[in-house]
């Protein structure tokens, strides 16, 4: 029985989006896997998407995959109504709900107050906000010229790049991360060299500065400078608009911070989160970041529901960011051996912020059941493989890898060629001072490399 003819008496669910992970879904759903497509369903729900929020509920009803549950399976074609299958769920709803029960009235209103449209609006997954009202964003008010990359053939090639900084209320950058690139190699290490030596006037909030997450845009003029005509772009253009989730990405981060492609911010916040809601990791990402930045006037919108998706979906700063989350406070053996995992998975992938950032806790965590030295300098070695080479924090994390090695020699040199890199920068001294005073003296060092910038 497909499942659009499961909850006939509401009439027939209608025309699904394609989506991935929906689709993978209805095969299972199909093929009698209840309890695969039902997990998958939840997932989606989790992140506002309404079809299948619909299906949950039609699966509750028929006891498909989970219990049968009436008041759960009101619960969520309520949820599925308020947040946009109004259509899809009919005129029956209204007499389902007179005829619950206490109990079922509260087994409904329990899934209501936990994926209706306002709980999901004040978690940053409906409506996601990425703005406090009450702040002055960063700007930027000093940054040199990036030098064009030495391309293979002499090319002139137009380039874009996107990264992810936090801009201290020292007016200073760090942390930077590559979020997309185009073409994929040679220029992010020219654009993060850029913001790395920029000056900035900091957010302001009560007109006192404060660090804050900047999403910042260095173009690289080629031949044509027209960004629709990269073809990158070109090909992606027409598969955004009919739904592809990689393309809505790509195309969807490049037109909240450029115009060039001809797509007005509403419309490109609208593919990504459409883009998220199908399962690309990227988008959850992105938007989870964004989400978290903005939680000092959101409360309850920290991001973690679309971190986490973005985690279980491979994306390794996502893992990174979930795994310090993991570790934060007092966690448990198994939160220790899943942060664990998490940072083992983002130490191998190709990507420098979820490596740096992976290497520093795998060398140099408090919690000692998360340290594994090995990986630690397995993946610093990669970064000084790595194109990026001006980072004061790729050195600083290289040389918690030596010292948690017991290469303290090298540990020493590495920790002095971060300290002459923030020096230059004009960054603050003194951790990273007492740092190699620890190396010097033959000990490791343990706690948050990357605290008090």
């Amino acid at each position: 029985m497909r499942l659009s003819h499961a909850l006939c008496v509401l009439g027939l669910l209608g025309a699904f989006a394609a989506r991935a992970d929906f689709s993978g879904a209805m095969k299972d759903y199909s093929a009698g896997n209840f309890e695969a497509a039902h997990a998958q369903f939840l997932g989606l729900a989790e992140l506002g998407d309404c079809f299948s929020q619909f299906n949950l509920g039609a699966m509750a009803l028929k006891g498909q995959g989970v219990a049968r549950d009436r008041g759960a399976g009101v619960g969520w074609l309520q949820a599925a109504a308020s947040n946009g299958c109004a259509a899809q769920v009919g005129d029956k709803l209204p007499g389902l709900v007179a005829s619950l029960s206490p109990e079922q009235t509260a087994a409904a209103a329990a899934v209501i107050a936990r994926y209706g449209h306002d709980r999901l609006k004040a978690l940053g997954v409906v409506d996601p906000v990425f703005s406090c009202p009450d702040r002055s964003p960063a700007v930027a008010s000093d940054t040199p010229a990036p030098d064009y990359p030495h391309l293979k053939g002499g090319r002139v090639a137009d380039a874009l790049v996107i990264t992810a900084l936090t801009v201290g209320a020292d007016g200073r950058a760090r942390d930077p991360q590559v979020l997309l690139a185009v073409p994929a190699t040679a220029f992010p290490a020219a654009a993060v060299e850029a913001w790395l030596n920029s000056r900035f006037r900091p957010a302001l909030h009560a007109d006192a500065p404060v660090d804050s997450l900047l999403i910042a845009k260095l173009r690289f003029a080629g031949a044509r400078g027209e960004l629709a005509q990269v073809p990158e772009f070109k090909q992606a253009l027409p598969r955004a608009a009919a739904g592809d989730p990689a393309a809505e990405y790509l195309v969807g981060v490049t037109a909240t911070v450029d115009s060039d492609l001809g797509i007005d911010r509403a419309r490109a916040g609208q593919m990504l989160v459409d883009s998220a809601r199908a399962g690309n990791a990227d988008a959850q990402y992105f938007i989870g970041m964004q989400v978290r930045a903005s939680a000092a006037c959101h409360p309850l919108a920290d991001g973690q529901v679309w971190l986490q998706h973005a985690a279980a979906g491979g994306n390794p700063a996502a893992q990174v960011d979930v795994a310090a989350e993991l570790l934060r406070g007092s966690p448990s053996p198994g939160q220790v051996a899943e942060a664990r995992a998490l940072l083992l998975s983002a130490v191998a992938r190709d990507d420098y912020f979820a490596r740096l950032h992976a290497v520093a806790l795998l060398a140099a965590s408090p919690v000692s059941g998360v340290r594994d030295p090995q990986a630690a300098l397995g993946g610093a070695r990669l970064l000084l493989a790595g194109e990026i080479q001006s980072d004061p924090q790729m050195f600083e994390g290289v040389a918690a890898a030596y010292a948690a090695n017991q290469r303290f020699g090298d540990a020493v040199s590495q920790q002095r060629a971060a300290l002459g890199k923030a020096w230059a920068l004009g960054w603050k001294l003194d951790a990273m001072e007492r740092r190699l005073a620890a190396y010097r003296a033959d000990s490791a060092w343990q706690g948050d490399l990357y605290a008090g910038r």
